[in-house]
């Protein structure tokens, strides 16, 4: 660093601190745990407004192995709790994932894993239609077969 100060210039400052990557629609969310992470603990608002009233069919895949999870969103929560979920525990309480946390650690699963919507409805979609979706994804995907699916 001491040999760039002196040519290092300030070219603007933002009127407001940086707030994270603004929201890139729902079907171009492909990201890793590490990116997400921020948006959800700095409650990126555009994020958070965009995906807690809304349900859907999502897919994490272990970039490293390219092993794929496929999960849902349904119920009274939305996609933004769910996320929430993946956060605070890396693996949203999911056996596959939570072993592959507990045996690569904390800093793969922020690295590694990416968190793609499939599919999404309003609230109003009926959880069967959900779940039946959930089915198809991981049949489509196999990922009960190669990935990280159990059930």
């Amino acid at each position: 660093m001491e040999n760039h100060i002196d040519h290092i210039e300030v070219v603007s400052v933002l009127e407001q601190p940086y707030a994270g990557e603004p929201f890139p629609g729902h079907d171009q969310i492909n990201h890793t745990l590490a990116v997400l992470e921020v948006a959800v603990k700095q409650d990126w608002h555009d994020w958070r407004g965009a995906l807690q009233h809304m349900k859907g069919v999502y897919v994490i895949h272990d970039v490293e192995t390219g092993k794929p999870y496929v999960g849902s969103a349904y119920g009274d929560t939305g996609i933004w709790a769910r996320l929430s979920q993946y956060v605070d525990s890396l693996h949203g309480g999911n056996t596959a994932l939570r072993e592959l946390v507990g045996q690569k650690g904390p800093q793969y699963a922020r690295a590694n894993l990416r968190f793609a919507l499939l599919e999404f409805w309003s609230m109003r979609t009926n959880d069967d239609h959900v779940l039946a979706r959930e089915s198809y994804w991981k049949d489509v995907l196999l990922s009960r077969k190669f990935g990280n699916n159990r059930n």
